[in-house]
């Protein structure tokens, strides 16, 4: 078995903790693979075994059965720009804060390692996006798994986006932002913007104004499949394109295409853990603070 390891910068609570994972990781894989810029950090803080081997280019992953991404959600989101179309499945540990995608606690390491070596888990394919730009490059990854975003630059006016479906007209949002967010992303940005939760399997997207003007113009949720077209414009002339927060400038009257990405993003899930008893877990849902 192969694995590989991603991580981002963790609070020094979590040192021994790391520390053991790396460990249960080496129990599996002798030689596993470690992400470049977190091998240096990982010898800068601890003492890391001479068995793990460095990787800097995506590529360098083939191969591999796992990928191991420690810290919170937005860990998981980068490990997305690693494992790409290969749809190796990944592991989130969680160091960070509130973790809908990064499910595995601390406390659940050997749990994990256990069933990850027995075959005990579940995995569930998650639907990422594909945009193109007109005439603008979008770096070598131009997908989202959890959102893509247009939002203004400056703090004042407001910005317009114009919103197509397959060629058919849906409205045009006059506020500070559009959020078109998969149901990945519906826990994330939209879930803050008032969005909906939305489970996982479903075949849907959720578009979602941030602070509109018109207080009717309320998240809308369509069928994934088809093309999404969508049109900024406003007094400035250039606004922020976010996909899972990597940001570019985008001219205002260029058409941003947003389609079904046609590979997934895979997620390794404990036996016990499905998407309700996250939220539950997450969102506190059925504890009354008054027994706090």
């Amino acid at each position: 078995m192969k694995i590989a390891i991603f991580g981002k910068a963790f609070a020094t609570e979590f040192d021994d903790a790391v520390k053991h994972i790396l460990r249960r990781i080496e129990e599996i894989d002798s030689n596993p693979l470690v992400e470049a810029a977190f091998m240096r950090m990982l010898d800068d803080r601890m003492n890391v075994s001479d068995q793990l081997r460095s990787f800097e280019e995506h590529h360098e992953l083939k191969g591999c059965d796992f990928l191991v991404a420690i810290g919170g959600d937005g860990t998981v989101l980068e490990a997305a720009t690693w494992v790409r179309e290969s749809e190796i499945p990944v592991l989130a540990v969680n160091t960070g804060r509130l973790g809908f995608l990064s499910n595995v606690g601390i406390e659940e390491i050997d749990l994990a390692m256990d069933a990850l070596a027995a075959g005990r888990v579940w995995y569930e394919k998650r639907a990422m996006l594909h945009v193109e730009v007109e005439g603008m490059e979008l770096g070598s990854f131009p997908y989202a798994l959890n959102e893509v975003a247009i939002m203004k630059r400056d703090t004042s006016s407001m910005m317009a986006v114009e919103v197509h479906r397959d060629d058919v007209y849906v409205n045009n949002y006059w506020a500070d932002g559009l959020i078109v967010a998969t149901p990945t992303g519906s826990t994330a940005y939209s879930l803050s913007a008032g969005g909906p939760m939305v489970t996982p399997e479903s075949n849907v997207l959720c578009i979602n104004p941030v602070a509109p003007h018109n207080l009717n113009n309320r998240p809308l949720i369509v069928p994934r499949d088809g093309e999404l077209q969508l049109v900024a414009e406003g007094r400035e002339n250039q606004f922020l394109l976010s996909l899972d927060s990597r940001m570019f400038i985008l001219d205002g009257g260029k058409k941003v295409r947003i389609n079904p990405a046609p590979f997934h993003f895979v997620l390794i899930n404990l036996e016990h853990q499905e998407f309700f008893g996250t939220i539950r877990a997450k969102m506190h849902w059925g504890i009354d603070p008054r027994d706090r």
